[in-house]
């Protein structure tokens, strides 16, 4: 039995809060994994988990019909766009109930799998662990979590085929609420299971963890981007999958006084200028990891990018976009084509 205490992480869904190093216990093993314990309870305590149990074990007959047509009213609204919440508006008031309580009276949490274990990355497993009713609660979307999952190669848009097992697949649209990440020796050949450790260094979507997750073989979600721990161990065993394509859900949107977009070869930033600007008045400094631009002496970003650029094929022009006006246009070109960048400036 393994011992001693092993690092990992907490990734709060608020922006403004750090990334925090947490100190677990290995003695417990798989069976009682130090990690997995904290998690389901950190999330059953800041949930109304406890409270609805209570409620369902005193309800009368008639508070349990009620419950029932609120509980479909839920499901309903998830059915559009989950293929398992159809399938539980065909059973009966009791089923649905007993679903209900089996839920609420445990503690649990919903667990993706940002790396299997496998040769190449040593039979290091990744694990992130967040709140299974995160969307239920209408918990914020965590931004950080979000990033280190789309930096393991896995795709976040569309549900899970149903005819695939989920467990470890990435949840649809990102993570949301608080999360727990943390990494495991995990051979099963030699029997070697044990904690070992995870650092704030590690939760960097740049770290060079990540870069290996997403070669063949390297334990993530890769290319094809599989939708589950079965995907994810057939494709590193080299079979092939149907994947969900473009590790998805980063290929637009808008950062502070910006729009961008990015696909295989390149990413793009446009800025609002004004009508007088000409290239005269505009500085633009490219790194391989870093962009700067300048407008007329004023600094409109300055900050690391999410992957690395190649830096003689960069370039900027100026446009007059009708009806918009002017607008500068930043090109980068990526040096790694074809890989998604979980962020594009930060």
């Amino acid at each position: 039995m393994p011992s001693g205490n092993f690092t990992y992480v907490f990734i709060p869904a608020n922006d403004s809060k750090p990334i925090e190093a947490v100190i677990g216990d290995k003695s417990g093993g798989l069976s009682d994994d130090a990690l997995s314990k904290e998690a389901k309870e950190y999330f059953f305590r800041n949930s109304d988990k406890g409270e609805r149990a209570a409620a369902l074990e005193n309800a009368t007959p008639e508070q349990r019909k009620l419950l029932a047509q609120q509980l479909r009213e839920e499901v309903k609204a998830q059915a559009a766009q989950n293929a398992y919440a159809n399938q539980m508006l065909n059973l009966d008031d009791d089923a649905l109930i007993g679903i209900m309580q089996t839920n609420q009276t445990s503690a649990s949490c919903e667990i993706t799998a940002l790396t299997v274990p496998t040769a190449i990355n040593n039979h290091r497993a990744v694990s992130m662990y967040s709140d299974d009713n995160a969307r239920t609660q209408n918990l914020p979307y965590n931004r950080r979590a979000t990033e280190l999952l789309v930096a393991c190669g896995h795709s976040i848009t569309g549900e899970p085929s149903p005819s695939r097992v989920a467990i470890g697949a990435a949840p649809p649209g990102g993570i949301c609420g608080d999360a727990f990440v943390g990494r495991c020796h995990d051979d099963e050949m030699a029997d070697v299971w044990e904690r070992v450790d995870f650092t704030v260094e590690d939760a960097d979507p740049r770290a060079d963890w990540c870069e290996q997750a997403r070669k063949h073989g390297g334990g993530g979600g890769g290319s094809s981007g599989p939708r589950s721990l079965s995907g994810l161990l057939n494709q590193n065993a080299g079979t092939i999958t149907n994947g969900g394509g473009n590790s998805g859900g980063f290929d637009k949107g808008e950062g502070d006084g910006y729009k961008w977009s990015q696909n295989d070869e390149e990413v793009e930033l446009r800025f609002p200028v004004a009508a007088g600007t000409k290239a005269k008045y505009v500085k633009i400094n490219f790194s391989r990891t870093t962009l700067k631009v300048i407008v007329a002496g004023q600094t409109l970003v300055n900050g690391e990018l999410g992957g690395n650029a190649e830096v003689e094929d960069s370039t900027w022009t100026i446009e007059e976009i009708k009806h918009k006006g002017k607008e500068l246009c930043v090109t980068i070109c990526k040096k790694e084509e074809g890989r998604t960048w979980p962020f594009v400036l930060r």
